[in-house]
């Protein structure tokens, strides 16, 4: 049987099946991918310029954006340094050479079934009185479509940045860090009357898996009062969208950067039945716990969640994603492609030019403007850098988000499925992690407890990943999946016995016995070799005694 992440399964209109999403067979398919974050919303903290200026929509009051911080305020310095000529034309090259063809083949072939797009609405409805839409934004758009069927990649809509604004930070390029869009009723018929004509052109198209209806939504609490305004957008949007479209799922987030679940008490889409809450989950905790708020309107309503944005520490997404996955949660990671060594690096990299940082210091320090041919020739070389083909891959990336041979799981990462573990320790552990399951789980040597009080000393842990040990007793077991297995794969257990023990391996029909002798320190042990296939899982038990596990490699 396939996986549901498998992007084979690319293929009819995705749709909510209760808390699934399946595609045009019936199928499951649980969505995979990253989103393409400064494609056509390009933001400052991806491009070098810190995070300070995000905080200016949080403060009361009017705070205008920063020099820099977005497509809006970038095509103003690009005119400044460059000229006007130049910057008309430029952010079609952008669009071009920031999400090409190699992008999309690269998803592809890393296993990845879905990318998240990010519009923001000039590039596809002109600011000027009247609705006149760009064909060359819905021409590029095109193009990129046609480069996910081709390759079999779901494109998922994502409005993220609409008329006037909808969030109220500098994300959603607007105006000023004002959410207009919920505050005039121009910007509001405009955001309808894009998703209208999204409708109308895209309602056959099956490669484009869904609509992310709008970006973070009220994200900071100085605009929580609007929150009936969200939902009647929704209602709203939904109606207009179901008169030309109704084949595509709808994604809908809430507010306080789409976490904030207060306006999911009722069924968006009765028409269609074709919907699901999109949240924003950056840093949980790699267990179920952080997943219960969404489980239970998932449930309540059922309809599906998906995790549109996100990311986690290595080796921690390959454990919470697998933990998604079970609760039928698929996850759309931030970024795929940024600066490098910014405070969110993507999965693939870009170095600035040689000489750019005096552009920075123009926009952020009021520096000395560099001549019209040198910004010219600092931004041609920014467009060159920004193409795949001149980028750096983050292949340790693709490991974790698949959990892919190469990758190595901390013995705690163990699979959430109920049959994948054994268990009856009920005293839970010092980080409280995964008490539900009642393994047996006990701190490193060395590692102080969290919240522990001392003066002077080391800080506590806070990652329980790297600081426990998982402590199987005789009978008990647990297991674990890699993904992706291209050749033979070596699997290396790093454990030791208090008191004299024995370890038995299954997996990919093999079986072997381990004996573990007494020691307090951790050593490692060959277990089996895994043969290629799309996915294995190995089962480790104790048999006899009591052995305490660090990790697994899948080498």
């Amino acid at each position: 049987m396939r996986n549901p992440f498998d992007n084979s399964r690319v293929n009819g209109f995705l749709r909510a099946d209760g808390r699934r999403i399946v595609n045009g067979d019936g199928e499951e398919l649980i969505p995979r991918g990253w989103g393409a974050g400064n494609w056509t919303n390009p933001e400052g903290f991806m491009l070098g310029i810190g995070t300070a200026y995000m905080q200016d929509g949080m403060k009361p009051g009017l705070a205008l954006p920063g020099r820099f911080t977005s497509a809006r305020t970038m095509t103003q310095v690009i005119r400044e340094l460059c000229g006007s000529e130049y910057a008309s034309g430029f952010w079609q090259k952008w669009w071009v050479n920031h999400l090409g063809e190699a992008d999309i083949r690269a998803m592809a072939e890393q296993g990845y079934n879905s990318v998240r797009l990010p519009l923001t609405a000039w590039v596809l409805l002109e600011e000027e009185p009247g609705i006149h839409f760009r064909e060359d934004g819905f021409a590029m758009l095109d193009q990129v479509l046609a480069w996910c069927e081709k390759y079999r990649v779901y494109a998922i809509l994502d409005m993220h940045g609409t008329p006037g604004g909808q969030s109220g930070l500098a994300c959603d390029d607007g105006l000023d860090n004002i959410p207009h869009m919920f505050l005039e009723a121009e910007s509001r018929e405009r955001a309808l009357l894009l998703w209208e004509e999204l409708a109308k052109r895209y309602a056959d198209r099956w490669i484009v898996g869904g609509y992310d209806l709008l970006n973070e939504p009220i994200a900071v609490d100085r605009w929580h009062y609007l929150k009936p305004e969200l939902a009647r957008f929704y209602e709203d949007v939904i109606r207009r969208i179901r008169k030309y479209d109704k084949n595509h799922l709808l994604f809908l987030e809430g507010a306080m950067f789409a976490t904030n679940l207060d306006i999911f008490d009722h069924n968006y889409d009765p028409e269609c039945n074709n919907w699901g809450i999109s949240t924003h989950l950056y840093a949980p905790s790699p267990e179920i716990r952080d997943l219960y708020r969404y489980m239970e309107v998932s449930c309540r309503l059922n309809v599906p969640v998906w995790i549109g944005e996100g990311r986690l520490d290595y080796p921690g997404m390959a454990v919470f994603y697998e933990i998604a996955a079970e609760q039928h949660m698929g996850f759309s990671l931030w970024v795929w492609k940024s600066v490098v060594n910014t405070e969110d690096s993507g999965c693939v990299t870009y170095e600035l030019p040689e000489g750019f940082e005096a552009v920075l210091k123009y926009c952020m320090e009021g520096g000395p403007r560099p001549s019209y041919e040198e910004s010219i020739r600092l931004f041609d070389a920014m467009l060159e850098a920004i193409r795949y083909e001149n980028c750096a891959v983050n292949e340790k990336a693709h490991l974790y988000c698949g959990r892919r041979q190469g990758i190595t799981l901390p013995a705690a990462g163990y699979d959430p499925q109920r049959e994948s573990f054994s268990g009856s320790w009920y005293l839970g552990n010092p980080f409280g992690y995964r008490t539900e399951d009642h393994t047996h789980l006990v701190m490193k040597d060395g590692v102080h407890v969290p919240n522990a009080f001392s003066i002077g000393g080391p800080p506590p842990a806070k990652d329980p990943l790297a600081s426990l040990l998982l402590q199987l007793d005789e009978g008990e077991f647990v297991s674990y999946t890699v993904r992706m297995v291209k050749t033979d794969c070596r699997v290396v257990l790093t454990a030791r016995a208090l008191a004299e023990a024995e370890l038995e391996i299954l997996g990919d029909g093999l079986e072997k016995r381990i004996a573990v002798p007494a020691g307090t320190e951790l050593a490692d042990y060959e277990a089996v070799v895994l043969s290629p296939c799309d996915a294995r899982t190995v089962r480790v038990k104790a048999v006899k005694g009591s052995v305490q596990l660090e990790k697994i490699l899948f080498g």
